[in-house]
């Protein structure tokens, strides 16, 4: 849990026990006293022949009156019974008698406090889950913003002319055609620009920084070893790769009938699933190099996330 989610789980606790604190202090100043005696029907009949009541109140439940009231002496000392409803007419009248001071009420104000009491756990309840509920939405939009902050995007382009008689290699796969690419190393343009989107991507620079045309070691490489070489590089940095989406522009040959070689060679290169690198082929209509079959070219988009 975060600083900011524990400091608001203990302000709800507080909140609770302060809520707690009000409650109790509202049933301490709304029941009658501390001091109070239980009587019998007799025995406060014999209090009130003796005119030692002051006053009484009483409270209307399910099949009873509930009396309470103060003595005369000793002051500010308390009494509670039950009786019958049948025997409240008479006991009225008796109290009339003796100008004790009388007040009837449905319900006792000690009654509403019970229920509120009786509701408070439910209530906090339905608090203590909604509160849970936004804790748990606002931990998931954490979450989705935070999984969002560790995707990085690199795109990658990659053109290389044709020239007769050359292999046309792409996406690892030699294709049949009188064309090929001139480059250092096989010239693999779907390569090419694959490693130049996961390194810009992980922010590991390019193809040329690694894989310099001067060096003579590179002369005529197999560019799957371009893609391991890049894999073990964006390991180290730990990134994973989530996605590669690549479209390659030439007029000739087809390259859609190849696809499924193609990423089997690449996600191999890359150790991913296959589903992880989506192909497109594209012309250029005829219009430059491209369009005149001078060349070929590949735009390639790299999605990876942090380990």
């Amino acid at each position: 849990m975060n600083p900011s989610s524990t400091a608001r789980t203990i302000l709800f606790w507080i909140s609770i026990v302060f809520l707690g604190i009000m409650l109790w202090k509202l049933v301490s100043t709304n029941g009658t006293s501390t001091s109070q005696d239980e009587l019998s029907y007799s025995d406060f009949m014999a209090k009130v022949d003796a005119d030692n009541v002051n006053q009484v109140t009483l409270c209307l439940s399910s099949n009873s009156y509930e009396v309470s009231g103060e003595y005369k002496r000793p002051a500010n000392r308390w009494f509670h019974l039950a009786i019958p409803k049948e025997m409240a007419p008479a006991l009225l009248g008796q109290l009339r008698e003796k100008s004790v001071l009388i007040n009837v009420k449905e319900i006792r104000s000690g009654d509403r406090t019970l229920v509120l009491l009786n509701a408070a756990p439910l209530i906090l309840l339905v608090g203590f889950c909604l509160f849970l509920m936004r804790q748990m939405r606002g931990n998931a939009k954490r979450a989705l913003v935070l999984r969002a902050g560790t995707a990085r995007t690199g795109i990658g382009y990659d053109l290389h002319r044709l020239e007769y008689g050359r292999p046309l290699v792409v996406g690892g796969i030699e294709l049949p055609f009188d064309k090929g690419p001139v480059g250092h190393s096989d010239g693999d343009v779907l390569a090419h620009a694959m490693c130049d989107a996961i390194l810009g991507a992980a922010g590991a620079g390019d193809i040329g920084s690694h894989f310099p045309d001067t060096d003579p070691k590179w002369k005529g490489a197999n560019s799957m070893l371009f893609l391991e070489h890049v894999r073990k590089l964006i390991d180290e940095k730990q990134f994973a790769i989530e996605h590669v989406d690549a479209v390659v522009i030439t007029e000739k040959p087809k390259l859609g009938p190849h696809f499924p070689k193609m990423r089997e060679a690449l996600a191999k290169a890359l150790s991913v699933s296959a589903e992880k690198i989506h192909l497109k082929a594209k012309t250029n209509e005829g219009v430059d190099a491209i369009g005149r079959g001078e060349a070929i070219a590949a735009h390639v988009v790299a999605t990876l996330t942090s380990r």
